[in-house]
């Protein structure tokens, strides 16, 4: 895949002992291109994105930040090049406020290697510092653009799932990436919530050209936020085009719905 992709996953294979997770599949996406990636249950979405993130090596094919392979590099590596992500199942720190998550991952985007522990042991000094840059995507705008700003100090565990995923969010937007890897960014969310994400994802893409990989089961919300939709099912790609191409194709609705695949996917 050449210099125009952002990132660019090409004939990616992922087998767990017998089961084949990931078939061959290959997407790629322009710089400040969101991309949806849908299907059923199985289909090899989060896999997919593992691999994109480097959680997970496949056992073929390859993985291109801007035109440079990165099949092998680690998650930290991945993270120092401008790849971020965010969780389906929330993953946050014990102990730690909303703030400090968001500080972890401005932390996160620099070239210095700082363990946990280290900023355990500095976090005073090292949240000050954070706090003052006023860099595009600085702790302190996004606490302040996500609305979490007046609980910033709070425990971030004992939020509700709606806060949750915004701290997660801003977490991995903290990092300045120039790809952002979203796995179902608003699952739990009620759908005035989720058009609200969604907003909020449209508007921070197009002011800091992010690119995006989006999986979400919540296809209004796919429809949304992405420029092109990519089906998986079975761990292949069986559609990708416009939103309106993917959702209406008759190959998606059979993955989707099976015996009644001529059930129309409504949004």
């Amino acid at each position: 895949m050449s210099a125009e992709h952002a990132i660019a996953l090409s004939g990616v294979t992922v087998r767990f002992g017998g089961i084949v997770a990931v078939d061959s599949a290959s997407i790629a996406i322009a710089p400040g291109e969101s991309v949806g990636l849908i299907g059923p249950n199985g289909a090899g979405k989060t896999t997919l994105l593992d691999v994109a993130a480097g959680v997970r090596r496949p056992q073929s094919g390859t993985v291109s930040l801007f035109g440079d392979e990165i099949t092998r590099a680690s998650v930290v590596r991945r993270a120092r090049l401008g790849v971020a992500r965010t969780f389906q199942q929330l993953s946050l720190f014990d102990g730690l406020t909303v703030r400090e998550h968001v500080v972890l991952g401005h932390l996160a985007g620099r070239r210095t290697k700082l363990p946990l522990g280290g900023y355990l042991s500095n976090r005073k000094r090292l949240e000050e510092a954070a706090m003052a840059d006023d860099s595009p995507l600085s702790p302190s705008m996004l606490l302040r653009r996500l609305g979490l700003e007046a609980i910033a100090d709070e425990l971030a565990g004992e939020q509700s799932v709606g806060v949750v995923r915004m701290v997660d969010l801003a977490r991995a937007l903290a990092s300045r990436p120039r790809v952002l890897l979203l796995d179902e960014p608003v699952s739990g969310l009620a759908e005035l919530e989720a058009t609200e994400v969604g907003d909020l994802l449209r508007a921070l893409r197009a002011e800091h050209k992010l690119s995006m990989l989006v999986i979400e089961h919540n296809l209004e919300f796919a429809r949304l936020v992405s420029d092109r939709l990519v089906a998986l099912d079975f761990g292949k790609v069986i559609a990708e085009g416009s939103p309106d191409q993917v959702l209406g194709s008759d190959v998606v609705r059979q993955a989707y719905f099976g015996a009644d695949a001529g059930t129309e996917v409504v949004l």
